[in-house]
């Protein structure tokens, strides 16, 4: 009987034109501190643009200080670790759904690291957190990163990994996009039908390589992006915003250097 509830919200961070999400994720203070585009909420509401972008994913307590965020999708992010931690790639619940929705938000969002130590562990969390949220009426996000490897993302664990987490139920997914962006199609294949899935913009890069990956979502069909350093630490987020936008809605591939068939660069795809 959610399912209904759940996609109204999950429409929340849908660009109505394109169908896609363009979120930008602002959790990051927790596992790197104030980082150069959100040293403070005033850094935050300098750039925040809620009539371009169509969501944010934030912890509890800067949804407080943003006032919750009006006029976009607010997505709460359950779970987390600081970057010092002995194994930061296990990531521990922090808050719970109840208190999404005491905050008002529209989604929630848990992060799962797959590697040897902690593969149990992100089940038992992530299927914990599909029941609560489904319950009432709120969709998940799953960001899915695959640690098993320090040559880089395997595509074929990845695919795994996706799978995963969708046997579980989740509702959309986040992932790091291939280095090769010809991968994108067979990457999402047999998920993007059912489970959208919004690809990271990683670390800040070279706008070329942005507005690669931009086109390459929209070439393989994909749910959108999910871009945080690659907005908020640019001198202009707001435009980046807007072109981005335009092209999720192919109007901005004429006049841009995108070339969907290049590879994004190492700092891109970390």
């Amino acid at each position: 009987m959610t399912h209904m509830a759940r996609q109204r919200r999950w429409n929340r961070f849908l660009d109505p034109r394109s169908g896609k999400a363009l979120v930008v994720p602002i959790d990051h203070g927790l596992t790197l501190g104030p980082i150069e585009g959100i040293g403070s909420p005033r850094d935050i509401l300098d750039w925040l643009a809620p009539d371009v972008l169509t969501g944010v994913i934030l912890h509890k307590g800067m949804a407080e200080r943003l006032g919750g965020v009006p006029g976009c999708g607010m997505m709460l992010h359950l779970n987390g670790s600081m970057s010092i931690d002995a194994n930061p790639d296990v990531k521990v619940m922090l808050t719970s759904v109840d208190a999404a929705v005491r905050l008002g938000a529209d989604a929630v969002s848990v992060q799962v690291n797959f590697n040897r130590e902690c593969a149990s562990h992100n089940l038992r969390m992530l299927g914990a957190v599909v029941d609560d949220a489904h319950a009432l009426g709120l969709p998940v996000l799953a960001m899915v990163y695959d640690k098993l490897d320090n040559a880089g993302p395997n595509p074929l664990a990845l695919r795994h990994f996706m799978r995963a987490a969708v046997e579980l139920g989740v509702d959309a997914l986040k992932i790091l996009p291939p280095a090769n962006l010809d991968l994108m199609p067979e990457l999402i294949y047999g998920v993007q039908e059912h489970t959208p899935v919004l690809f990271a913009g990683g670390p800040l890069t070279g706008d070329d390589a942005l507005l690669q990956l931009a086109n390459a979502v929209v070439a393989a069909g994909a749910g959108g992006l999910c871009v945080g350093r690659n907005l908020f630490q640019r001198a202009e987020p707001r435009r980046t915003m807007e072109v981005l936008l335009a092209c999720l809605r192919q109007t901005a591939r004429a006049e841009l250097p995108c070339a969907p068939r290049a590879l994004v660069s190492d700092a891109a795809a970390g």
